[in-house]
């Protein structure tokens, strides 16, 4: 009997100790998950005459080539020089495809 005692204290501690851990959620853990930050306005793309690059070079300007982060097609884009781009620059008829976002700029 003396190995009861003990063994009824520990269950019942043990069950009381368990059922403490589980059991309902707090409001906090039941409210919908939170909504995903709203998307950032889209940057129109300036509208700039098209050209190849040969009719860029030939009207004395020089290719600048996109790094690959879209930054010369925003409207506040400035070439190298500082001034703004006279127009992006498409492939030519049946030529190889223009590198993408290239835009010509003043020398």
């Amino acid at each position: 009997m003396r190995h009861v005692a003990p063994l009824v204290f520990v269950l019942t501690f043990g069950c009381i100790g368990l059922a403490g851990c589980g059991g309902s959620q707090s409001p906090a853990e039941t409210a919908a998950p939170p909504q995903p930050a709203p998307e950032p306005a889209a940057q129109e793309t300036p509208k700039r005459p098209e050209l190849t690059a040969e009719e860029c070079e030939a009207g004395g300007g020089s290719v600048v080539g996109d790094i690959g982060d879209g930054a010369t097609q925003r409207p506040d884009y400035r070439c190298p020089s500082g001034a703004e781009p006279t127009g992006n620059i498409r492939a030519a008829e049946g030529g190889p495809m223009a590198v993408e976002g290239s835009v010509c700029c003043p020398k």
